[in-house]
């Protein structure tokens, strides 16, 4: 049977440390990314991104390929998706190849799930709807993990968009399961009328988030997915919501984090990105160590 990662919710706190664990052996003293083995050797991943990516689809690449896979491109462009032929159809094709695992990052809500169900190849979420990212979850905890070692007791403040984020979702289930504390923080027309919102904090302002925060994840405005009529006043919503450079020299203790990509003189000043408290680009490179301990258990 193939093993599957369609979200974080299956995911128990063992199954999260033991993934964090093995992806902070691929990480070099240098602060690089290394490959001890390469046990995907032999097998096929095709990487099938519908929504525009950089760093998810370029550092599940780099894992495969450290990892000794070889990797396949599937781009909608240009595909029999484009003359009509349903998803359903495409990856039977896919599968029909002989491929291994599929990596998949989609703007539908259930996408993954219903591949699930039926294929023999290994499902990846690599970003759903505004349900789900997965990795994303597990690489930024990977990061907090190397910069402060446990998690338990850490107070994470989420800040923006949380009503369209994916990423907002899994890390408010990942974090909790690893023992840290979630605060909300957004203006009303960006909190997510859903249940599970109110079991956390919310903060009214990011100074107020800042007060008391360990670490702060910006979040992008996510204008692609607002509903027709939603309108954000940029000048109100930086006053409250963004964090300036001003705003992050003033609390030099508090790490800053976001899943990228930035939009810099929106939610983050270009400033706060060169400041020694923000470690967005370790994120980065602690994406292709989780992905590779991602893509070696789902595939050995």
């Amino acid at each position: 049977m193939p093993k599957h990662l369609l979200d974080t919710e299956r995911l128990t706190t063992d199954d999260i440390n033991a993934l964090l664990d093995e992806a902070s052996t691929y990480l070099s003293p240098t602060g690089g990314v290394r490959s001890l083995t390469q046990p995907l050797l032999g097998q096929t991943i095709v990487l099938a991104f519908f929504e525009p990516s950089t760093r998810t689809r370029l550092s599940f690449e780099m894992a495969a390929k450290k990892l000794g896979a070889t990797v396949l491109q599937f781009t909608p462009e240009g595909s029999s998706v484009g003359k009509g032929e349903s998803l359903h159809e495409t990856f039977r094709t896919i599968e029909a190849m002989g491929v291994d695992a599929i990596v998949i990052r989609h703007a539908v809500d259930g996408v993954h799930r219903e591949l699930a169900t039926w294929t023999r190849m290994s499902v990846l979420n690599a970003g759903e709807g505004r349900t789900a990212h997965p990795t994303q979850a597990l690489l930024d905890a990977s990061t907090l993990r190397e910069r402060v070692g446990s998690l338990e007791g850490l107070r994470v403040a989420i800040v923006g968009d949380i009503a369209h984020s994916r990423v907002a979702r899994s890390n408010v289930d990942v974090l909790t399961k690893c023992g840290a504390t979630v605060v909300l923080c957004a203006p009303d027309a960006l909190l997510p009328a859903e249940p599970w919102v109110d079991r956390y904090e919310r903060c009214a302002t990011i100074d107020d988030a800042m007060r008391t925060a360990n670490v702060v994840c910006m979040l992008r405005m996510q204008r692609e997915r607002f509903e027709a009529g939603l309108a954000i006043d940029l000048e109100a919503y930086r006053a409250s919501y963004a964090l300036t450079t001003a705003r992050a020299m003033a609390t030099p203790n508090v790490l800053v984090m976001h899943p990228g990509p930035v939009n810099v003189g929106v939610e983050l000043d270009a400033g706060v990105l060169e400041l020694s408290q923000t470690i967005i680009h370790r994120q980065v490179t602690h994406g292709v160590a989780v992905r590779m301990a991602v893509l070696r258990h789902h595939l050995v």
